[in-house]
């Protein structure tokens, strides 16, 4: 897996870059609420896309492990 650099990371570090993608939209938003007096609906709506966003992002890294797994050698 050493020619493929950027599977190898996604499939050390997938969980974690889920994570953080999903806590993303939502402290961006809370920034935005806070500093730029946003409107809440904002806040709840970037809540659920971070929910959306890192199940995406979960799914994404499960399928570069599964790829890697059967298709890569080790």
């Amino acid at each position: 897996m050493e020619q493929y650099p950027a599977v190898r990371i996604m499939v050390k570090y997938g969980s974690i870059f889920a994570v953080l993608a999903g806590l993303a939209l939502p402290l961006l938003a809370l920034v935005g609420f806070l500093s730029a007096g946003w409107h809440w609906v904002w806040l709840v709506a970037a809540v659920f896309a971070g929910i959306a966003l890192g199940f995406v992002f979960r799914t994404f890294a499960e399928l570069t492990q599964i790829i890697a797994d059967m298709l890569l050698p080790q």
